[in-house]
């Protein structure tokens, strides 16, 4: 179990710098930046060093952690999506590609689904 908490943590440190580099030279150039799922990614694996003992076992609180973050975060996508619909509607001056409106999403919803299973793993 140690291995698996150690492991993650080292896939994070390394995603994280990744999009530290890849993102700093994107946004140097003033571009949009090119890899945000580096941190989604990066995110998730601090998340699972945290998670990977509340997991593995496949008990009742394993399932109710995993439900209740997936119910939680099916209004936390419908609200990104509001918002994002209202801050670049068609009326508005603020343009963006659909690829990177797509990336923004997604990179909400993955990092937000594991930090609401950190949040309920540490309240159940």
């Amino acid at each position: 179990m140690k291995e698996t908490k150690m492991g993650f943590i080292i896939m994070g440190c390394i995603f994280g710098v990744m999009a530290l580099f890849i993102n700093g030279v994107s946004i140097s150039v003033n571009k949009f930046p090119s890899s945000l799922m580096l941190i989604a990614i990066c995110i998730m694996c601090f998340c699972l060093s945290y998670l990977a003992p509340h997991l593995t076992a496949k008990d009742e609180r394993a399932q109710k952690i995993k439900e209740r973050s997936i119910y939680v975060n099916y209004f936390i996508l419908i609200a990104v999506v509001l918002i994002l619909m209202i801050v670049f509607n068609p009326v508005s001056s603020l343009n963006i590609d659909a690829y990177n409106l797509l990336t923004i999403m997604m990179t909400i919803y993955i990092s937000s689904v594991f930090l609401t299973m950190v949040y309920y793993a540490k309240k159940y």
